[in-house]
């Protein structure tokens, strides 16, 4: 990969037991210069961060940065499988992440995520000044689950989310009380 993609980033974690042993795979992250040139210059300053399950007999999750293009699509930006969903997994994908993408501090960015208390954690060690937001349907979900919610309340709280401006959003939020 670094032979024909020269100015992509791609980094990759093993560990050793014992000192002369074989070394085991731990991480591997991947953020291809394409990629990031094309979110740089053509998405909006906002990226979702997830990670899902590897269904292999070797287990480990997949972690992944994904913003929005000029068509509302998503638009993939780096990903890392790692062993697990975890705060040392996150910071380890967000160091490298930030370092890629040329994002200091956080500062005029957003970040969407679920609220998975690592990934919390890590985000604010790296980017202690980004936007860091929930994902609506996590918060959905959480909501629904702790409180008896109406057809009316779940239409409602869909049309908040979807609202492009803070008045339309007040104004909804107004009806859902």
């Amino acid at each position: 990969l670094k032979r024909v993609n020269r100015d992509s980033l791609f980094d990759m974690m093993v560990e050793r037991n014992v000192p002369e042993s074989a070394a085991i795979f731990k991480r591997f992250y991947v953020g291809f210069e394409g990629l990031k040139q094309g979110f740089l210059n053509g998405c909006r300053p906002v990226i979702s961060l997830d990670g899902c399950f590897l269904k292999t007999h070797l287990g480990g999750q997949l972690l992944s940065a994904v913003g929005r293009d000029g068509n509302n699509q998503m638009f993939p930006i780096a990903w890392a499988v790692v062993e697990g969903e975890n705060e040392d997994s996150w910071r380890w994908f967000l160091h490298r992440l930030t370092y890629d993408l040329g994002i200091s501090d956080g500062f005029g960015w957003t970040m969407l995520s679920d609220q998975q208390k690592g990934l919390q954690n890590a985000v604010r060690a790296y980017m202690p000044n980004v936007e860091h937001r929930f994902c609506a349907r996590h918060l959905y979900a959480n909501w629904k689950k702790n409180n008896k919610i109406t057809y009316a309340l779940t239409n409602l709280f869909w049309k908040a989310v979807k609202c492009p401006t803070a008045a339309e959003f007040n104004e909804v939020m107004n009806q859902m009380k």
